[in-house]
């Protein structure tokens, strides 16, 4: 284990559409492939990606496998279970009088001012909720002891029921957890005389803090995805393995870290969005690479755009999430969905408005211009439409797009509705989705205080190119970078993570009544515990490094902040190091009043082998080499552009717009008045014309 490197490193993220597969082989070099998503099994796309690696490698799938020394895998699964509601079948154990804490929540509502919207449908029947006497007070005292009979009751219930997956939730179990750990020992006892064995979700192991709604909703998705995820990737790692693969499977995790693929399974909710975490890692590799301080990233791929923020040179992270109607309270990446993508379908409302997404054509069967009988327009049929994506060139040629049958959507769907031409049509398409990102982008950055003028645009996805000089634009952010390797930059961003392993523990205390002691008591036993877990997967002791932080509040607020520490424990530079983290993200601060700490949370991580950006010496401006003709595009109006393939260019080359870079995993529109220059690592940057911030001046050419 651990940063040396030894064999070639993959990751491979499956999509909605697409399977993307990046290889770096001995030598550091970066090779990637993109494959058709399988969503009836997904294994079998990650297979046909490695297959076509190996066949463009010249070598068999088998010989591949052997040598590989690192193997990071991103899915969709769980995030497709919860969407589509087709998870494990569950059964609930918890504190008597609580069963229906899942559907009364903590008493928010997604939208507070529509009071007769339904509350989401629970991931757990009620008849299968099961109440046993136990209670334990916030302190750990023991108010009632657990109920035993009662609870092999429960489960003889639940096992008659056939539930696939058991959540256990007390009551406080954060402080005591005796009571869940009893509840688990009498499932395996009846499991081993029954042979029943289901998916066991303790809410202590899963979220252990306050909050009791938080903790039993983190559980449920947990249990819910739990066995489907499992199943997948045992699927999965039996093909690899009978082919040859002899290193162990890591999974991506939406906290920007790996873990294998046991620890993977039980803790299921950690990959609920591993795919945008992807990309959010390799946002900040780029970021560290040109020197940007604030990055704002956005991933268009087939079916979403995804928005993260990176400040100085790190992803920002949230500890809650909610998605499908479902919190999630578990450390990720802070990333902000947006149902615009390649397959996006564009409608005309029944008010005569159009609207472009969040329903998606998917990988199944896909916009029209694939030829798979899509019958609906989507956002890719009108950028062929547009002229902006080559009908010839579409993933290398392997895919021939139908220019005819896009034009045929398009009208049906939006011109004749509309009464406008097809490239009239196409083109309102086409600028609704860019102020979609547009409006993503603004909210992810000033809800946080912060103004996107500040920022430098990084565009990845396998459509976001096309888009990225008009979001730019809109933003007034004067430079966009889009990497060579912008359609696969997720799986790219596997190879940029570590193991890491997460634990925090509930405090509840004001910083000033703490002494320095007892902070560092009790963070040195969570490090210890996360040490503990990764040595169990081979990392040494000497390739880890630790990472300390607390959630702070004020004492009259419900939630609490992220604050990142140093060394020091000292309480005073801890209140210090509040306040300033809470100016800087609401932009004042309640100077008198105590702050308290609600978490104490620390991450672990275990080195593993790490890619490098390529760096090249700039030469002349003159993109000549890469220049393959002229196009016909409708951009409001019909003008003549220049096309250049991206592969052709070399670090310094300008290309002045307007004018299309294409590759044969994405297209890049430069607008007229723009220019894009190729920088030392291989990336386009688009010069918007607006007025660079001073922080975010990209010197070009620098190794």
């Amino acid at each position: 284990m651990g940063g040396q490197r030894d064999g070639v490193l993959i990751g491979v993220d499956v999509g909605g559409t697409f399977t993307d597969l990046v290889l770096s082989d001995e030598a550091g070099a970066l090779h990637f492939v993109k494959s058709p998503s399988t969503p009836a099994d997904p294994s079998q796309g990650v297979v046909n990606a490695l297959a076509l690696m190996a066949s463009e490698r010249g070598e068999s799938l088998d010989d591949l496998l052997k040598q590989v020394g690192v193997f990071i895998h991103g899915t969709t699964v769980a995030t497709n279970i919860l969407v589509q509601r087709n998870g494990a079948k569950l059964g609930l154990i918890t504190t008597r009088g609580f069963r229906d804490l899942i559907e009364l929540r903590d008493g928010s509502r997604a939208e507070r001012y529509r009071l007769r919207t339904a509350p989401p449908e629970p991931i757990a029947e009620r008849p299968l909720r099961l109440e046993v006497a136990e209670r334990v007070g916030p302190a750990g005292e023991l108010l009632e002891a657990l109920d035993m009979a009662g609870v092999e009751a429960a489960i003889e219930t639940l096992r008659q029921a056939g539930v696939d997956g058991v959540v256990v939730a007390f009551l406080h179990s954060h402080v005591r957890p005796d009571h869940e750990l009893a509840v688990r020992a009498a499932i395996e006892k009846a499991g081993a005389t029954t042979g029943w064995q289901p998916f066991v979700s303790l809410s202590h192991e899963v979220l252990s803090r306050e909050g009791e709604y938080d903790r039993l909703s983190t559980a449920l998705v947990n249990a819910y995805v739990g066995p489907g995820l499992e199943a997948y990737l045992n699927h999965l790692f039996g093909q690899l393995n009978a082919r040859g693969i002899t290193v162990p499977v890591f999974v991506m995790q939406s906290s920007g870290g790996v873990l294998p693929i046991a620890a993977a399974a039980k803790r299921a909710v950690g990959a609920v969005t591993s795919g945008p975490a992807g990309g959010a890692m390799s946002g900040a590799l780029f970021a560290r690479s040109l020197g940007l301080k604030n990055v704002v990233t956005y991933d268009t791929g087939g079916t979403s755009t995804d928005v993260c923020v990176i400040d100085n040179g790190v992803p920002v992270e949230s500890g809650r999430a909610e998605i499908a109607g479902l919190r999630i309270t578990a450390p990720a990446i802070d990333v902000n969905p947006i149902g615009i993508g390649g397959g996006s379908l564009a409608r005309v409302d029944a008010s005569g408005i159009l609207a472009v997404g969040p329903l998606s054509a998917g990988a199944m069967p896909g916009p029209a211009c694939f030829g798979h009988g899509g019958d609906r327009a989507t956002l890719t049929d009108a950028n062929l439409v547009l002229g902006l994506i080559s009908p010839d060139t579409f993933l290398g040629g392997r895919m021939t797009l139908s220019v005819d049958a896009a034009r045929a959507v398009i009208e049906k769907d939006v011109a004749r509705p509309l009464g406008v031409s097809i490239e009239e049509a196409a083109y309102a398409v086409h600028v609704l989705a860019s102020s979609g990102i547009t409006e993503g982008i603004r909210l992810a950055t000033v809800r946080r205080g912060q103004d996107p003028r500040d920022f430098a645009l990084m565009s990845f996805g396998g459509a976001g190119g096309l888009h990225a000089n008009e979001v730019a634009r809109e933003l007034q952010i004067p430079k966009v970078v889009i990497p060579r390797m912008a359609s696969v930059l997720s799986a790219l961003g596997f190879l940029a993570a570590d193991i890491r392993q997460d634990l925090q523990q509930t405090l509840g205390r004001p910083i000033r009544s703490l002494t320095e002691q007892e902070l560092a008591v009790l963070f040195d036993e969570l490090e210890a515990k996360g040490r503990k877990l990764l040595a169990e997967t081979g990392v040494g002791a000497s390739e880890m490094r630790v990472q300390r932080s607390i959630e702070c509040r004020y004492g009259r607020q419900v939630h609490g902040i992220p604050v990142m520490l140093g060394e020091s424990l000292d309480p005073v530079e801890l209140e210090h190091a509040f306040t300033e983290a809470y100016r800087g993200l609401y932009q004042h601060a309640h100077e008198n009043e105590p702050g308290i700490i609600d978490t104490c949370r620390v991450s672990v991580f275990g080195a593993l082998p790490k890619i490098s950006l390529p760096q090249g010496k700039a030469g002349g401006a003159d993109p000549k080499v890469a220049f393959r003709g002229t196009r016909k595009l409708y951009l409001g109006r019909f003008i003549e552009a220049g096309i250049y393939w991206f592969d052709d260019l070399t670090p310094g080359m300008r290309v002045a717009g307007p004018a299309i870079v294409e590759s044969a995993s994405t297209t890049i529109l430069v607008e007229p008045g723009s220019a894009a220059v190729l920088d030392a690592a291989g990336s386009l940057v688009i010069e918007t014309g607006i007025a660079a911030e001073a922080s975010n001046i990209i010197e070009l050419g620098a190794a």
